[in-house]
């Protein structure tokens, strides 16, 4: 007859050096996500009413999505709206600006919106989308 060797098999063996590499992973995870009370900044935001500011004190300008910039409800050029700015600087002791644009305003004509209004004199902007 026939003689069959028994041959042993290995034990399995969970390899443990992958796991723990994920095991310590995650705990820096959740150790830089994990929000701790007096960690984050107090803020008091303003009421809605107590925010009321009049647009004539406002030097608002708009560009909507065809291109087209207006200063205060006024159909400007670009090419004039350093000079119209200015003039507007001039009347005024604030020289803050907020722009306003639409949705799909192309980023170039933006751009270009604040470089002329600094030019013109602005030193504070704000945004409005």
């Amino acid at each position: 007859m026939f003689q069959f060797e028994i041959r042993k098999k290995k034990r399995f063996k969970a390899d443990m050096a992958p796991l723990i590499d994920v095991v310590f992973l995650l705990l820096i995870f959740f150790m830089l996500t994990f929000a701790l009370p007096g960690q984050g900044m107090n803020l008091d935001l303003p009421n809605k009413s107590s925010t009321v500011v009049s647009d004539q004190s406002q030097l608002i300008v708009r560009i909507d999505n065809f291109g087209i910039i207006t200063v205060n409800d006024e159909v400007i050029a670009l090419g004039v709206l350093i000079d119209k700015l200015r003039d507007e600087f001039d009347q005024r002791s604030d020289k803050s600006v907020s722009i306003e644009t639409a949705n799909k305003t192309a980023y170039d004509l933006f751009v270009s919106v604040i470089d002329k209004a600094r030019q013109a004199g602005a030193n504070e902007f704000s945004l409005i989308m």
